[in-house]
């Protein structure tokens, strides 16, 4: 069992640490659970306020529980060992965990390894 911060880790979750930038320069590190079902890496409005991103875009996204909610979109930059790119970043309440969505994974290229829960590098696909 593996601790991220203050919460464990479960068996099957990949846990990473992540840096989000804003337009202007500014950064900060989180903790995450990547999540390979979640579409966009999700961060709480707050950190999102202090780098001053600017939902600039909508989408509506389906919840674990089944509900529909719009989020907030921000373009910010995303950071994996040391792989940085461009993304769209969901802003969430400040209730919410953190999490790194498979778009992201597939932007930086990185895959999960489902055998050790850890990220791996890998090609972008281009048939």
């Amino acid at each position: 069992m593996l601790l991220l911060g203050e919460r464990e880790i479960k068996m099957g979750e990949t846990a990473v640490k992540f840096k989000v930038y804003g337009p202007y320069g500014f950064s900060t590190e989180l903790e995450a659970i990547v999540d390979t079902g979640a579409t966009f890496t999700k961060i709480p409005e707050s950190v999102a306020s202090e780098l001053g991103l600017q939902v600039n875009y909508e989408a509506e996204v389906e919840l674990g529980d089944g509900r529909v909610v719009k989020r907030g979109l921000a373009l910010g930059e995303v950071e994996i060992e040391s792989v940085r790119r461009p993304v769209l970043i969901a802003v969430g309440g400040e209730e919410e965990r953190p999490i790194v969505g498979y778009t992201t994974l597939e932007l930086l290229g990185f895959k999960v390894n489902p055998i050790t829960g850890k990220l791996e590098k890998t090609l972008a696909i281009e048939y």
